[in-house]
């Protein structure tokens, strides 16, 4: 049988079994019954208080809404509604609490028995409250985030095409949402790179994705990107992708600057000259340039975490142990040690370095500069510089180093032989107050200014001793020169008082020498001219022509010998004649060339100043008698006088002795192969001058006889012995 609702009376048991909170109230909100749920639920401390029976519901709504609860004015304005009868039922959800949880309750109030009594269900929804409102509440978190994050985020389905876009996403690539949202992909990316390509593959199987590639602005530009995407599915079961990415191009910049500056770093210390390193606290190497493997020959792996002191050679450690740990103390290092390299080679360095504290680390840092030739540099300049000492000292010729002002900065032990000072009594004190002599200042103070002024001079000069003695010295006065300017002079004293007596004892020995030369040569040129006087008496006591004729030619040949002794004579010089001197002298003596029967021969002579040695003078001068003779012989009998020229020429080192003139002789072919003693004595006396001689030719009127022959300084035992004149 069907009741009525509002008729139905409740079971005071069946109430209590309700979970929902129930309590029935009359039109002035008096509560006239509740179960259990409701008694049990809240204290003082619920928002809106479970009214116990007998007292009133609407007063503890009426003290919810003055502490500013508007759930509470809700429901009171809905219970005046349903009593009011505009209403049948008024449900609302709102949420209370008690003193250790948050709930969330849906209220259901109705009339009932007449609606004289009305029936109030609390339902506990929180649990479905909940979710909603956490759905809710995510959902407008997701938004806010959506549309308030700094990275672009895209919703794309799976074929490409942006769903939505977000306003950063908008920023980035230069587009509007309207604009973004027609776009698929391949208008924002490059779809065909191959990385690209493997992220949507990796999307495919694990549902995510982060790649770094570019994206493109709506202006044609790339923009480095980097992308993380994940894929989901809707609650109708499609699947979509939120892909979010962020520009990164300040950051590529800030990357390529710190690339460039890192690089910049490295070729500065790279290009440091020498070895740039870092060491930690127990001294490995941290970090190091190019110079240190370059130097000591060992790889990079070679040198990480390795002890420095593992290169240093053995009797070095010990320093160089004590300095690093006192630059890790603090002290600035400046050490110098001796390391081996991978060639088992020691090198000499210079450490300079200093302690740094990074993330409470020590470290050292500091330079090695490679000092192996500059030691080995020093060491041979050391050496030399003894060497030098030891030469200036010891060197067997006076030596003194005077300054811009003439003072004495040192002198040696030779200049001390030879000047008798010693060096305190010449120490800065003025050279030319010292071993000049009076009638020499002018000499020196000439020597030193030209010394200064940058020449080297040599002189041979006497200078003085401490006690006044003079003594004659070859001296070498020799400019030294810093950076273009002369700073000192170093002077060197050479005694030749032992040579200058040698020298003084020969010349008197080749005085008396030249007197005895000068009266052998006279005795000689006497001798060949008694010897022609005999001859000349021998032809004029003969009546044989032919017998007279050979007579003749002796005699020419005794007077040209004797015409060169006495051109030595009168010389004075036995090295050399002058040979104008011979050719007068001989022309003089030899007038029987100058007339031949009725003929006249005039003989013309241009010599010059040529000089001849004996060795030569002997032979030229006899071979031009002969050919003189072989001329007079074939002299031209039509002609009553002959001109004959006599030349005598120098071209570099050749002689030419030219006899020459017109229709000298009547047949010079004759002549040449005459066979008569002047031509056997031609030949001969040629070779000796080492010589040629050319012959007139037939076809000319203009007769040539020429000597051609290698002018010699003097080959006899004697010659190098005799000062040379030229």
């Amino acid at each position: 049988m069907n009741r009525n609702p509002s008729e139905l009376r409740l079971d005071p048991s069946l109430l209590d079994n309700l979970v929902a909170q129930i309590a029935i109230i009359d039109s002035e909100g008096k509560v006239l019954k509740t179960n259990s749920s409701w008694d049990t639920f809240g204290d003082n401390t619920s928002h809106i208080a479970r009214t116990s029976e007998g007292k009133n519901y609407f007063n503890s709504l009426q003290r919810a809404i003055e502490y500013g609860n508007d759930y509470a004015l809700k429901l009171l304005l809905g219970f005046k509604k349903v009593i009011n009868g505009t209403k049948e039922s008024f449900t609302l959800s709102y949420p209370d609490q008690n003193k250790d949880n948050t709930f969330w309750f849906k209220q259901t109030i109705r009339p009932c028995q007449d609606k004289q009594q009305y029936l109030i269900i609390n339902e506990d929804v929180s649990a479905s409250v909940g979710k909603e409102h956490r759905q809710k509440l995510h959902q407008s978190r997701y938004q806010i985030q959506f549309e308030q994050s700094l990275d672009g985020i895209l919703i794309t389905d799976t074929d490409g095409k942006i769903i939505d876009a977000n306003p950063a996403a908008c920023k980035i690539l230069g587009r509007n949402h309207t604009e973004l949202i027609n776009c698929t992909r391949k208008d924002i990316v490059d779809v065909s790179d191959p990385k690209y390509q493997q992220a949507l593959s990796q999307r495919e199987k694990s549902g995510e994705y982060q790649l770094e590639t570019t994206f493109l602005h709506k202006d044609g530009s790339a923009i480095p990107v980097e992308i993380s995407s994940r894929a989901y599915r809707t609650p109708l079961g499609k699947v979509r992708a939120i892909v979010s990415f962020k520009d990164i191009s300040q950051r590529k910049k800030i990357e390529s600057d710190l690339v460039r500056n890192k690089h910049f770093i490295e070729s500065i210390l790279d290009s440091i000259p020498g070895a740039f390193f870092v060491l930690n606290s127990d001294r490995e190497f941290v970090r190091w340039n190019k110079n240190m493997t370059t130097n000591l020959g060992y790889t990079d792996d070679e040198l990480k975490h390795t002890d420095a002191l593992e290169f240093v050679i053995d009797n070095e450690r010990p320093k160089t142990r004590q300095g690093l740990e006192k630059c890790l103390a603090g002290e600035e290092l400046t050490l110098e040690t001796r390391a081996l390299n991978k060639n088992d080679e020691v090198r000499d360095y210079y450490i300079s370095a200093k302690r740094f504290i990074e993330d409470g680390n020590k470290y050292i840092v500091g330079a090695a500069l490679d000092m192996t030739t500059e030691k080995r540099i020093k060491r041979e300049n050391q050496q030399t510089q003894r060497m030098q000492q030891q030469l200036f000292d010891n060197a067997p010729v006076g030596i003194t180093i005077v300054d811009a002002d003439n003072n004495v900065q040192s002198i040696n032990k030779s200049f001390e032989e030879i000047f008798n000072y010693s060096e305190e009594e010449v120490l800065q004190k003025p050279i030319n107050e010292l071993v000049i002599p009076d009638h020499k200042k002018i000499e020196a103070q000439a020597v030193s200014q030209a010394t200064f002024d940058g020449e080297t001079l040599k002189i041979k000069s006497v200078r003085s001793t401490k006690d006044g003695k003079e003594v004659p010295v070859l001296i070498g006065s020799v400019p030294v020169s810093h950076e273009g300017e002369i700073i000192a002079i170093y002077g060197l004293y050479v005694d030749i008082s032992q040579q200058q007596e040698y020298q003084n004892k020969i010349e008197e020995a080749l005085k008396e020498k030249e007197t005895l030369l000068a009266e052998l040569h006279h005795r000689v040129k006497n001798n060949l001219a008694l010897i022609n006087s005999l001859l000349e008496l021998q032809v004029y006591d003969s009546d044989d022509p032919e017998f007279n004729k050979q007579l003749q030619d002796i005699k020419n040949r005794i007077l040209t010998i004797s015409s060169i002794h006495e051109t030595l004579y009168k010389n004075g010089k036995f090295n050399s004649i002058p040979f104008q001197n011979f050719i007068d002298e001989f022309i003089s003596d030899n007038n029987i060339q100058q007339k031949h029967g009725n003929k006249t021969i005039n003989l013309k002579t241009d010599i010059g100043s040529t000089r001849l040695n004996i060795d030569q003078s002997i032979p030229c001068g006899l071979l031009l008698n002969e050919v003189l003779s072989l001329l007079s012989e074939f002299s031209d009998d039509t002609n009553d006088s002959t001109d004959i020229s006599i030349r005598l020429r120098e071209y570099g080192k050749q002689v030419h002795l030219i006899i020459d003139g017109y229709d000298i002789v009547s047949d010079p072919e004759q002549l040449k192969h005459k066979d008569s003693l002047h031509n056997l004595l031609i030949n001969p006396l040629t070779k000796q001058l080492d010589g040629q001689i050319l012959w007139p030719n037939n076809s000319s009127s203009y007769q040539k006889f020429e000597l051609i022959f290698t002018k010699q300084n003097g080959n006899g035992p004697a010659r190098n012995w005799l000062p040379q004149t030229t």
